[in-house]
C-alpha cells in the first residue's frame, strides 16, 4: 500500500497528545489513543483488502500476520526486557498477560501491573481486534464489511452503557476491546467506503468537517461537567464520550485524506512531523516509563517533561534506525523477491 504522508503527521499529533496527557495532565488529550485506533483500523483494513485481492498470488493469513509480527514484536520484546531490568516487575505472575497481548486485562482488573507498562493496554486492544477482523474482511463483501463496521460503531456505546453499572471504576470500559472497538471500526468504515465508491472521500469531506466540529464542540462543552470524565465512570460519559471522540477523529481522517494542498497538509507532511509519526510506536511504548524514571531525579516540572521527551525521542530514534527500519526493509525485500 502506498504511504500517505499526512497520516504520519496525524500519528505525530496522536503521540504528542498522549505525551501531553501524562506530562501535563491536559484535559481531553487522552483522546490521542482514539486517534491511534482510528488510524490503525483504516490502515490495517486497507492492507487486508489488498491481501484479499492478491491472495492467490501472495496468500492472506501468513503475509498479514508476518507483517504484524515484524512491525510489532521486535520493539515490544525489547521494551519488555528493558522494563524487566529497570523496574520491579512480578514476572512470575504477569509474564503471560504481556506475552499474549492481554495487558488491557491487567489494567482493567488490577492484576498487579506497573505504571510503566500501562501503555501496553491499547496495543492489546488492537491485537485482540485483529484476531477476528481479518476473518470479516476475507469472507465478507465490501458492502457487508461497511455494515458490520457501522454496526460496531452503533453497538459499542450501547454495550458501554449496559456494562457501566457492573464496574466500580472506569478502567474496564476504557481498556477492554468490546468497549473500544468502535474507534477501530470507524477507521475500517472509512477504508472500505473509500475503496467501495470512487470519490467517496471527496463527496463526504464537507460532511466530515461538520461532524468533526460538532463532536469536538460537544465533547468540550460536556467536559465542563464533573460527571463527564473518563474517571467518573458515568453512564452518560461512557455512552457518549468515547463515541464523540470516535466521530471527531473519523471526520478528521476523512478531511485529511481529501486534502489537496494547503497549510494543514504541509504541516502534517512536514518532515519532522512525519518522522515523529513514523517512530511513534516505540515512542508510545517508552514514554511513560521514561517519565516515571526521570521524575525520580528531576524535580523541576517543565525540565522533567523536556528531558523525558528528549530521552524518549532518542530511544525511539535508535530503535527505528538500528532495529525496526532494517527489519522492515528486509521484509519488503523478501516480499518483492517472492513476487519476482
Amino acid at each position: 500500500m502506498e504511504r500517505i504522508p499526512q497520516l504520519d503527521g496525524l500519528r505525530a499529533m496522536a503521540i504528542l497528545m498522549v505525551f501531553a496527557t501524562h506530562a501535563f495532565h491536559a484535559p481531553l488529550l487522552w483522546t490521542g489513543v482514539d486517534l491511534f485506533f482510528v488510524l490503525s483500523g483504516y490502515l490495517i483494513t486497507r492492507i487486508l483488502l489488498g491481501l484479499k485481492e492478491q491472495r492467490e498470488q501472495r496468500g492472506y493469513w501468513i503475509p498479514f500476520y508476518w507483517r504484524r509480527a515484524c512491525r510489532i514484536l521486535p520493539p515490544y520484546a525489547v521494551f519488555l526486557v528493558v522494563i524487566g531490568c529497570t523496574f520491579a516487575v512480578d514476572k512470575r505472575h504477569l509474564w503471560y498477560w504481556y506475552a499474549f497481548f492481554m495487558a488491557n486485562m491487567v489494567v482493567a482488573f488490577h492484576k498487579g501491573g506497573i505504571d510503566a507498562m500501562t501503555p501496553l493496554w491499547s496495543l492489546a486492544v488492537e491485537e485482540q481486534f485483529y484476531l477476528f477482523w481479518p476473518w470479516v474482511v476475507l469472507f465478507c463483501r465490501k458492502r457487508t464489511i461497511i455494515r458490520i463496521a457501522a454496526g460496531a460503531i452503533l453497538i459499542c456505546p450501547i454495550l458501554r452503557a449496559l456494562a457501566t453499572p457492573f464496574f466500580t471504576n472506569h478502567f474496564p470500559i476504557y481498556c477492554l476491546t468490546p468497549f473500544r472497538t468502535d474507534a477501530l471500526a470507524m477507521g475500517a468504515f472509512v477504508a472500505v467506503s473509500e475503496l467501495q465508491e470512487p470519490g467517496w472521500i471527496a463527496g463526504k469531506r464537507r460532511l466530515a468537517v461538520g461532524v468533526s466540529c460538532a463532536a469536538f464542540a460537544l465533547l468540550g462543552i460536556l467536559s465542563l461537567l464533573p460527571s463527564f470524565r473518563t474517571g467518573a465512570n458515568s453512564v452518560v460519559f461512557n455512552t457518549v464520550g468515547y463515541s464523540l471522540s470516535t466521530l471527531f477523529f473519523g471526520g478528521t481522517l476523512v478531511f485529511v485524506l481529501g486534502m489537496r494542498g494547503g497549510l494543514l497538509q504541509n504541516l502534517l507532511s512536514w518532515a519532522p512531523a512525519r518522522y515523529l509519526g513514523r517512530i511513534s510506536y516505540t515512542f508510545y511504548l517508552y514514554h511513560l516509563a521514561v517519565f516515571i524514571k526521570i521524575e525520580q531525579y528531576v524535580h523541576v516540572r517543565f525540565l522533567n517533561q523536556a528531558v523525558s521527551f528528549a530521552i524518549t525521542f532518542i530511544l525511539a530514534d535508535l530503535s527505528w534506525r538500528f532495529m525496526e527500519s532494517p527489519i522492515l526493509r528486509r521484509r519488503t525485500q523478501k516480499e518483492k523477491a517472492s513476487l519476482a
